[in-house]
């Protein structure tokens, strides 16, 4: 039996990362889970008009890469990633929700489509659900959500080219 990584330092790392992330930092983006149901697919199976469920605040720890910008004859692209981390718990008890892959992303005003989805962040090294021998040892930390920048125009979420918008308003499709 190991002699770190037992309930009581996972009870320590809880709360040390509960107050870090939800009191120091406090930084709230608005996740949008897709609606498969809802979404209506082409002959191909592709999502043409996707629909997603009502966005959820939830806090984030966010690491931005560099803007590239790509131009050919139609005009500029911008192409951006980033990394969102979740404090686990947070997600699976408080809000019951899991970032998948082709959920949105939404962060001063910018809108990320999640391309992969990470949950192999361990204290101690060891899963406490899925560890062969013990379960009151290693914890389940975080999920890492690697994500893409997305056009606004693709997305039916915010209205895009309808002149100034004031007053920030709930998404027409939720």
């Amino acid at each position: 039996m190991a002699l770190f990584g037992g309930q009581r330092d996972v009870s320590l790392l809880y709360h040390i990362n509960k107050e870090l992330i939800q009191r120091i930092v406090d930084i709230q983006v608005l996740l949008y889970k897709l609606n498969v149901d809802q979404t209506t697919t082409n002959i191909y199976g592709e999502g043409v008009l996707k629909s997603y469920d009502t966005p959820q605040f939830v806090h984030a720890l966010i690491n931005y890469n560099p803007v590239d910008s790509t131009g050919d004859d139609y005009g500029v692209d911008v192409v951006q990633t980033a990394e969102f981390a979740f404090f686990r718990d947070d997600l699976k008890d408080t809000l019951d929700i899991m970032p998948e892959i082709g959920d949105l992303i939404e962060y001063d005003g910018l809108f990320f489509e999640i391309d992969n989805v990470n949950h192999l962040q361990y204290f101690m090294g060891r899963n406490d659900e899925t560890w062969f021998g013990c379960t009151d040892h290693g914890y389940s930390i975080s999920i890492i959500c690697t994500a893409h920048r997305t056009k606004q125009s693709n997305l039916n979420i915010i209205p895009v080219r309808t002149g100034t918008q004031t007053i920030k308003s709930l998404p027409k499709n939720v």
